[in-house]
């Protein structure tokens, strides 16, 4: 008898049923918080997570509450870098702004909450301070390199649709400056394929505070291979493009990011890529609010080395016009909703 089959029926009756085989879930779901203890990442706090369908996750609590890591069937899903998750953090205003480069690591990493982008200088005049004239802003915000407060987590094995799930606060602040907080829930599925990310995105200052949030999931190698197919709600046009491309690591192939239009006209746009892994075809698919993350992008660094391809849907502040279309300033108490959904498993039909 399966896990889905045991899962089937009314919670409480599954629950029962599924704990004659397994008395603490432990056989088909987990979840730890742990520390590391060893290289660059010593010290800091990594919750662990694993379902029956052989997804794995590490929510990085000291690091915004991302997803540093993602596999399925021990298949590496995403991306990381020659940094190694490094902790304590490089301060993110080195190097003219862009000291994001010597943390950024991850599969999902959180850019804002009020910039993302390049590093550049901009109007603090809101916040009525004699040192506040200007705000520096550095490459892709600061929250992700913010520590969260863990509010819990555990696995809600009575919930009509069983989930291992992490909750998180994360504030975003400086004296007479922004006060920006990001409350963060994540579910995994205990016996499916889906990952949820529902956040809630607050300004408990008391001065209006531009917006803007990327989710940079970004993928790496074996999933991310010459073989990579994209599809989903985007133009034909860039699907082709990006499927006839090369994306075999050269020491000099620049990296690049392209906006990419977005063609679904529902409430929600999916994009999906596929690949040849150990384990057999595997698509990972994100699904996200078109309303409220407008833009969609790609970032490409298929170089030796680096080899990441990054899918970004965001939401965008134009700071040359504040009254540019999709702008969003929070006022004091005003807060912000976002849900982003991805799929991880085998396309459909594929045999493994």
């Amino acid at each position: 008898m399966s896990e889905q089959t045991l899962m089937a029926g009314p919670a409480a009756q599954a629950h029962e049923a599924l704990r004659k085989r397994t008395v603490d879930g432990r056989g088909v779901a987990d979840i730890r918080l742990m520390q590391v203890e060893d290289g660059a990442g010593r010290g800091q706090r990594l919750l662990l997570l694993r379902n029956a369908s052989g997804i794995g996750l590490e929510i990085a609590a000291d690091r915004g509450f991302d997803l540093s890591a993602a596999t399925y069937r021990g298949v590496n899903i995403g991306w990381n870098s020659a940094n190694g998750m490094p902790w304590p953090l490089h301060s993110v205003d080195a190097e003219g702004g862009i000291g994001f480069y010597r943390n950024f690591d991850g599969f999902l990493v959180t850019c804002g909450l009020d910039h993302i982008g390049g590093a550049r200088v901009g109007d603090g005049e809101r916040y009525i301070h004699k040192h506040r004239s200007q705000v520096y802003h550095p490459l892709h915000g600061r929250i992700s390199g913010q520590r969260a407060q863990i509010s819990g987590y555990g696995i809600d094995w009575q919930a009509k649709v069983p989930v291992i799930w992490a909750e998180a606060v994360i504030r975003q602040s400086a004296v007479f400056g922004e006060n920006l907080v990001l409350t963060r829930r994540i579910t995994l599925d205990v016996c499916g394929e889906t990952v949820h990310i529902s956040d809630r995105v607050e300004n408990q200052g008391f001065r209006p505070t531009p917006h803007a949030i990327l989710y940079h999931l970004n993928f790496g190698y074996p999933f991310l291979n010459e073989g990579t197919h994209i599809s989903g709600d985007i133009s034909p046009e860039h699907a082709a493009e990006f499927n006839v491309e090369p994306k075999c690591p050269e020491n000099d192939f620049r990296d690049y990011y392209q906006d990419v239009p977005v063609i679904s006209r529902g409430l929600c746009a999916t994009v999906s890529l596929t690949s040849a892994t150990p384990v057999g075809p595997v698509r990972a698919s994100i699904c996200y609010p078109r309303e409220s993350l407008p833009s969609f992008g790609l970032w490409r660094a298929f170089q030796s080395g680096v080899y990441a391809l990054g899918v970004e849907p965001a939401r965008r502040f134009d700071a040359e016009n504040a009254q540019a279309k999709g702008n969003v300033t929070l006022q004091a108490g005003d807060t912000a909703y976002y849900g982003i959904t991805i799929t991880l498993g085998a396309p459909v039909g594929a045999v493994q």
